[in-house]
């Protein structure tokens, strides 16, 4: 009897160690499936994650290849790729209310920036998630949880962007020319996103999502000034044609950002 005892539980012992091992493996594929699964409803645009390589052990890992698609209307291919972002998740967390990502470190994203009217297409898509954050909310009260996971909370200590490139597109192409591609991106550092309040994984995308639309357009405002500047130093030298000249710019420039 011993011996079949202890033959049990060696059996069971491999069985959890087997299924250890699969988690660990699969833990990208899901977390791939999930992104490009409740990224699309949330934003109402394309999310593609090319590969996740994360250890379920130390919660530390890989996502490649990330892309967000730019919203209908739009003429740009995307609104944000990055071929490298590092994450970091507490573990413990995970079987919890509150899924809790020490930092997400994105590193060289590309930002493609267009105006379209009085709009841009951040703001279409910060504005396509408030609408899904004010839909998950209605849904909570009736029901508790919606399609895109609003019952899990998220908590982010770090959200960090280093080396990221703004590329120019639509009404702004016009103005900055070939100075509209590759501008420098700020560094961005978020401290403690859903630490103080529960807010759902929607709800942390559109602060992280406004607050980088915020230095992309503060950004492209100052290097329309530097340009504008740039211009009325010419048309000085030039003479008078070429200083109307720099004054037409320097308006397109200013009714570009005046209202914002």
């Amino acid at each position: 009897m011993k011996k079949y005892i202890l033959i049990g539980a060696g059996a069971l012992v491999v069985a959890i160690v087997t299924m250890v091992v699969l988690v660990i493996l699969n833990l990208g594929d899901l977390v791939k499936t999930a992104v490009e699964k409740f990224g699309p409803p949330i934003t109402k645009t394309e999310v593609r994650l090319g590969a996740a390589d994360i250890s379920i052990l130390s919660g530390s890992g890989t996502l490649s290849d990330f892309y967000l698609g730019n919203p209908q209307g739009f003429t740009m291919p995307s609104a944000v790729e990055c071929g490298t972002i590092r994450v970091k998740v507490v573990t413990d967390s995970l079987t919890t209310d509150r899924i809790i990502i020490e930092e997400i470190y994105v590193d060289s994203p590309v930002i493609s920036y267009e105006k379209r009217g009085n709009t841009d297409n951040f703001k279409t898509i910060v504005n396509n998630i408030q609408k899904t954050v004010a839909g998950e909310k209605k849904q909570e009260a009736k029901a508790g949880e919606t399609e895109t996971g609003a019952e899990k909370k998220i908590q982010i200590n770090n959200f960090i962007v280093r080396n990221g490139r703004i590329n120019l597109g639509g009404s702004l192409v016009d103005v900055f020319g070939d100075k509209g591609v590759g501008i420098a991106l700020p560094d961005i550092h978020m401290k403690d996103i859903g630490k103080e309040q529960e807010i759902t994984p929607a709800e942390a995308f559109a602060q992280i999502l406004g607050e980088m639309t915020g230095d992309v357009t503060g950004t492209v405002t100052e290097v329309g000034k530097q340009l504008t500047e740039a211009l009325g130093k010419a048309a000085k030298g030039a003479g008078k044609a070429v200083e109307g000249a720099g004054e037409s710019v320097g308006g397109a420039i200013k009714g570009l950002f005046g209202s914002e």
